[in-house]
């Protein structure tokens, strides 16, 4: 603003010297004209300047009339000049307004490098980081809406069938020892279903990050993944599964929690056998990449789609549309893998294409020594 002021200031400082400039000049030649004429002035040049005031007006009147003339001027120039300043301070303050009716979409145009444009940068930034804060919120709203959604549902639907199977056998003295044998094992299956969603739903929000103190331990994946296997063989005998392996050459290891590892690198392996049967065959390899060692487990089911891979490790997300516990377990199987890959500070991902179902687990290699460009 100041600068603003400064800058009309001298803009009418130097208008008024051109004028002021002109009308003596033209006053002075016109005087010497007249005093030519009637014979008083013999050389030619100009006129004294207080010779030219008491010439046309009084002084007084000459001073009042630059001032005024002065201030007018001053004022016009002060709003020439600002007038890209005044617009953009009214776009900063019609952007303020925008935010505060609760539109954080549109950005406010940094322009320049003055106070102004730190300060709509500033603003920009500000809008940014409320969007990205309203949009976490309403992203975790609807997590904890689906979450009481999908465990309501999934608690409900056993539940029901329990108690509708109680009824019948407290009311059902016309049940024979075969029936009512039927319906308890009906019933303990049913328990057993709510018993696994209940510790599943435990497990995923015990395995977070903040929350799990691991206690490491050197494991090398090429004996650690044929032990997991093994525990396996009667799962895959029954789904009729040919389990292929390939381990790489020497040792691979890895610092990470035995207990939690099994469980993440075991429910990848149910998930296999689960949706890989029709496949016959499932591929289990270790190996490493970049410093990192890696279990990859194929199958050869049905292909999961493309949009559908993203959403696959989120907790009760299931690719088949029903949500029977029969068929889709409890939905928390990847996510629970998810959250332990993620405290080893590892990756973990999907690939699914005609060449097969690929789900792969990634975790930094012990004693590998990185190399940093110079």
């Amino acid at each position: 603003m100041v600068m603003y002021m400064f800058m009309s200031v001298l803009a009418t400082l130097i208008t008024e010297g051109i004028i002021f400039a002109g009308i003596y000049t033209y006053e002075s030649q016109m005087a010497a004209q007249e005093y030519n004429k009637a014979g008083n002035v013999l050389g030619q040049g100009n006129l004294p300047l207080s010779r030219l005031f008491s010439i046309t007006h009084s002084g007084s009147l000459d001073i009042l009339i630059l001032i005024i003339f002065s201030m007018l001027l001053s004022v016009m120039y002060f709003i020439l000049i600002s007038h890209n300043f005044v617009t953009y301070v009214r776009e900063i303050i019609s952007g303020v307004e925008k935010m505060k009716s609760g539109n954080l979409t549109e950005e406010i145009p940094v322009r320049g490098e003055d106070e102004f444009s730190e300060i709509a940068g500033s603003i920009n930034e500000m809008r940014e980081n409320l969007y990205q804060t309203l949009e976490t919120q309403k992203s975790l709203e609807k997590t904890k809406d689906e979450l009481i959604t999908n465990v309501a549902h999934d608690l409900r639907t056993p539940l029901t069938s329990i108690l509708g199977y109680l009824d019948l056998l407290e009311e059902g003295e016309f049940l024979s020892e075969e029936q009512k044998k039927k319906y308890l094992g009906i019933v303990s299956a049913k328990a057993r279903q709510l018993e696994t969603l209940i510790s599943a739903l435990f497990d995923y929000t015990r395995y977070d990050k903040d929350k799990v103190k691991l206690r490491k331990e050197i494991l090398d994946l090429n004996l650690f993944v044929p032990q997991l296997v093994d525990e396996f063989y009667p799962s895959l005998m029954e789904q009729k599964l040919n389990c292929i392996t390939d381990y790489c050459e020497g040792a691979l290891n890895i610092e990470a929690n035995g207990d939690l590892l099994a469980r993440a690198i075991g429910n990848l392996m149910s998930n296999a056998i689960k949706y890989g049967a029709d496949g016959k065959v499932i591929e289990i390899s270790t190996g490493r990449k970049d410093q990192y060692a890696y279990v990859s487990i194929v199958n050869y089911g049905k292909i999961i789609p493309e949009e559908q891979l993203d959403k696959i490790f989120d907790k009760f997300y299931r690719v088949e549309n029903s949500r029977s516990l029969q068929t889709g377990g409890t939905g928390l199987g990847l996510a629970i893998a998810k959250n332990i890959v993620s405290l080893h500070n590892g990756n973990i991902w999907a690939a699914s294409d005609e060449n097969g179902t690929r789900f792969q687990i990634e975790l930094p290699e012990t004693g590998t020594v990185v190399h940093e460009e110079t």
